[in-house]
């Protein structure tokens, strides 16, 4: 557990914990060995200094040398704003050569550890829960939850033979999604797999030189994937693939907000129903908020029609569709839009109509892309609201917030006031006032509680999602488990199994347990507090619809 609290562990040792256990045990018996064919070329590229893929810069950026000859306050005025913008431009160096600085640690470390473990015919990961559940490998270079690089460089020391197309498809599809080609129909992703055959083969015969893989959303797993189809089709049936295969939801917080409310919109915005393309919420978003800037340019708006020029799409809208289930604020929104707005300028070369008031357009369109949000997912609202309602008589009893999952995991949100304190002392022969903050044990955080119990709700459902699917999983004796909270991975030849399961997990959860009327009835027996208002009433969306949404999961 990564969690201090001796008390809380101690009501941890009182709960059934056996689920979980087995689910953890799980992951930790899957052995894992060393992509070298990637780890190879990795360290190729590492090593001669080539920006591939995200590989940071091996060296600092210079910082520009001051302009003048004389100290900043007796500068001109014309002077100070060739300062500012050599400042303004020093400040932006220092900061990516810092950025750069962490990545390449990132990177180098994980190169060290995997050259120390391809010594090895096998390996395994120690996982751990944090409060919630969730599950987390102990190590943090290079596990099934790490960036791109260090994800790239495992395989499951275990393989499995691919015997039929059936096989050979789900692992077409991973390499499609890995690609960045995830937002077309099955059929589409496993024929994109074929027609690119060439430039996959060039890839994985001399990856230095052929540089295709590298425009991949996802390069360095991409290029294992290259490596792993080149098998295929140089071997045929039979052929044993080691490679970790992912099925991911689809905006999974919002999945569950629609799930606990059997909302019928919600669920067909999340792909809880099926359909012939998968649904894009993010695009939904981006179409209804271009509809309401549409409204504001026939008005005469001037920068409505900038924005409509410029495009309102799912770039702009993903990152605040996504944050809405962990308590996103519409302030979040227009930090994202900025950055989105100032990615495409940059790094797409798509035209500037703003000039240089980004702030602006941020707050114009996160006001219509946040009401575009709470009328795409109006019930997810409802269930965040009363979830933060229940935290409130929490705060209002100075208790923590706390539920039990249907996992029977207990969940208690450790959020205490605190005091800054200052220590006196000697380093060094100097005076030196350290300070660092106190929690205050008999005062819990009221705001904390409130901000953060919709996202650990949320959070600790698609845990106990994860864990049931597991435990399904095991149960028809399937092996190797590489998950990353909602992204679950196997063998190709095993993905037909876990996605059956894992939606038959998440429907069995949410028909078997109300999990709203459960989080009431804690509190109250909890608080002794009848005054907690019953959960908002459910919509029509027949859950078991979910088996057959093909992009449920994908």
């Amino acid at each position: 557990m990564k969690q201090n609290s001796k008390l809380y562990l101690d009501r941890l040792s009182q709960q059934d914990m056996s689920l979980e256990y087995k689910a953890v045990n799980g992951l930790q018996r899957t052995p894992w060995t060393i992509d070298t064919q990637v780890l190879q070329v990795m360290r190729q590229a590492w090593d001669s200094g080539q920006e591939w893929a995200g590989l940071p810069p091996r060296f600092d950026l210079d910082l520009p040398a001051y302009p003048f000859d004389k100290d900043p306050q007796d500068l001109s005025e014309e002077e100070r704003n060739v300062y500012k913008d050599w400042a303004k431009n020093r400040s932006r160096i220092y900061t990516h050569n810092g950025k750069s600085m962490s990545r390449r640690i990132q990177v180098e470390r994980t190169l060290q550890i995997a050259e120390e473990y391809a010594k090895h015919s096998e390996f395994y990961f120690v996982w751990q829960l944090d409060f919630r559940s969730r599950k987390y490998p102990v190590e943090s270079f290079m596990s099934p939850q790490v960036a791109d690089w260090g994800k790239a460089l495992l395989l499951f020391n275990n393989g499995f033979p691919i015997n039929n197309y059936e096989d050979a498809d789900w692992l077409a599809i991973h390499g499609a999604n890995l690609f960045g080609n995830d937002k077309v129909s099955f059929t589409d992703r496993i024929q994109w797999a074929w027609d690119n055959e060439d430039d996959i083969v060039r890839c994985a015969e001399n990856p230095l030189d052929y540089l295709w893989w590298t425009t991949a959303d996802k390069p360095w797993q991409f290029l294992g994937w290259c490596f792993e189809w080149y098998g295929l089709l140089r071997e045929g049936w039979g052929f044993y693939t080691h490679l970790p295969c992912a099925a991911d939801g689809s905006c999974n917080g919002l999945q569950h907000l629609s799930a606990i409310l059997c909302d019928e919109r919600g669920g067909a915005a999340t792909n809880l129903i099926p359909s012939d393309l998968p649904s894009d919420i993010y695009s939904d978003v981006a179409a209804r908020a271009t509809a309401l800037v549409a409204e504001d340019a026939e008005q005469g708006d001037e920068l409505a029609k900038k924005c409509l020029e410029f495009g309102i799409d799912r770039s702009l809208t993903k990152r605040p569709v996504m944050i809405v289930p962990y308590s996103g604020t519409q302030h979040a929104c227009r930090e994202y839009i900025q950055e989105a707005i100032a990615d495409k300028i940059t790094k797409k070369g798509i035209p500037n109509p703003f000039g240089d008031d980004l702030f602006g357009v941020g707050v114009y369109l996160a006001k219509h892309i946040w009401q575009g949000i709470n009328e795409t997912i109006s019930s997810a609202r409802q269930v965040m609201d009363y979830v933060k309602e229940v935290g409130s008589h929490y705060g209002a009893a100075n208790q923590h917030m706390e539920w039990v999952t249907p996992t029977n995991f207990l969940v208690v949100q450790p959020y205490y006031n605190t005091k800054k304190r200052l220590i006196k002392t000697h380093i060094d022969g100097n005076l030196v006032y350290l300070s660092y903050q106190q929690e205050l044990q008999d005062s819990v955080n009221r705001s904390r509680i409130s901000t953060g119990a919709s996202p650990n709700f949320i959070h600790s459902l698609d845990a106990a999602a994860l864990t049931f699917t597991i435990n399904k999983c095991l149960d028809t004796n399937m092996m190797d488990f590489s998950m990353v909270h909602d992204s679950y991975g196997t063998h190709s030849p095993n993905m037909g199994i876990m996605s059956h399961t894992l939606r038959q997990a998440f429907v069995d959860m949410y028909q078997k347990y109300d999990v709203l009327q459960d989080l009431r009835d804690h509190a109250v027996a909890t608080l002794g507090d009848s005054s907690i208002p019953q959960p908002p009433a459910k919509g029509s969306l027949d859950l078991s619809r979910v088996l057959d949404s093909d992009y449920f999961f994908a």
